[in-house]
């Protein structure tokens, strides 16, 4: 015995199984592109603080003969700062430096294709990255 009224059925099966489609095409699009533009951002957080962490007490440095290493802080945060503006990155960024450490923290966003459908318009992305002088030989 049938049932009479089967028409609409097929309808919300395949509306259905399309939402999970642009769902999963989402995940894996708009996912592949927030995972490259973190990567990207971390990369810049690195070359950052790495820059900063060059920016020596110099003073300090040779009356120690190179034993004792303290950062100058003001010139790690300048630097880090001047590193991010070169490599063009659109982030909210945060630097702290003190004597021992710099440290850089990028903030963005990855507006989304596919997942704009489902009512999700961006991705927050971000990276963090902390680095310290060396003393001694590399």
């Amino acid at each position: 015995m049938r049932l009479r009224n089967e028409a609409g059925y097929a309808s919300i099966l395949v509306l259905g199984f399309t939402l999970i489609a642009v769902g999963v095409a989402g995940i894996a699009i708009d996912g592949t592109r927030a995972f490259l533009f973190r990567r990207s951002l971390q990369n810049a957080a690195d070359a950052a603080a790495l820059a900063g962490a060059s920016e020596i007490d110099r003073q300090s440095y040779y009356a120690s003969a190179g034993h004792h290493v303290v950062l100058d802080p003001t010139a790690a945060r300048a630097k880090a700062a001047e590193w991010l503006g070169l490599r063009g990155v659109d982030t909210k960024a945060q630097i702290e430096a003190n004597e021992e450490s710099v440290q850089v923290l990028l903030r963005g966003e990855v507006d989304t294709t596919f997942l704009r459908v489902l009512g999700i318009s961006g991705m927050p992305v971000g990276a963090e990255s902390l680095a310290r002088p060396l003393a001694g030989e590399p």
